[in-house]
């Protein structure tokens, strides 16, 4: 399967390089569809080195203590611009659901993290875009599991929903590849969180409209032994 992911673009950048030496004239069009089957090939490459750690259990982990609750309004911001920019028909909240606001201090990979909540919030952004007036809500809230804490990030969103024939192996390799994605991104975001001692799933919402992915972190210490 990745194999023929990867001849796809790799078929496209020979096809334009070609055609752009039979016409010189279109050189900016095929400059850019290049440029773009490019990033999807780097894309893939980069996700199936993830994999290929992931089911060897050689992902490297660089752990750090950081503010959970700074690294998602840094990553939602970025995406609400992103829909600025795109002129896209989506709303991206980010709820404390919290009175006061407490640091979330956990240890974990802080790039993998930003790397799990990108890919889910992408995902969102794209099956709620293809509809009016779409809302994204992000929270990140408290939870005490047996004699544990931690941390629950949902990202719910009102698209299109989970197909029920995909439900089963939503978070199987290549699952939901398309054009615009390699269908790896969900299976590594779970390899990623279950890595760092956390948990990941998805499911329609009760009420009929979109869906909700969710994972934790085990959460670490308080304000005052930071």
């Amino acid at each position: 399967i990745a194999s023929h992911e990867m001849k796809t673009p790799t078929q496209a950048i020979i096809g334009y390089a070609d055609l752009m030496r039979k016409h010189p004239e279109k050189r900016e069009d095929m400059m850019q569809a290049i440029s773009r089957n490019a990033i999807r090939l780097q894309r893939l490459t980069n996700d199936i080195l993830d994999v290929t750690r992931i089911d060897s259990n050689t992902l490297n982990l660089h752990k750090e203590r950081f503010d959970l609750d700074d690294l998602i309004v840094s990553v939602v911001q970025d995406y609400v611009s992103y829909i600025e920019k795109e002129n896209l028909s989506v709303k991206l909240l980010y709820n404390f659901k919290r009175d006061i606001k407490e640091p979330l201090f956990v240890d974990a990979d802080k790039d993998r993290i930003t790397q799990v909540i990108s890919s889910l919030l992408a995902n969102a952004i794209k099956f709620t875009s293809k509809r009016k007036d779409g809302v994204i809500s992000v929270s990140a809230e408290r939870k005490k599991n047996s004699n544990q804490e931690e941390v629950i990030v949902s990202i719910k969103d009102t698209g299109e929903g989970i197909n029920p024939e995909i439900q089963p192996r939503l978070f199987t390799k290549f699952a939901t590849a398309s054009f615009s994605g390699t269908g790896l991104g969900l299976y590594i975001s779970k390899g990623i969180v279950e890595a760092q001692g956390g948990k990941m799933w998805a499911e329609n919402n009760p009420e009929g409209k979109g869906a909700t992915f969710t994972f934790t972190l085990p959460l670490n210490g308080s304000k005052d032994n930071h």
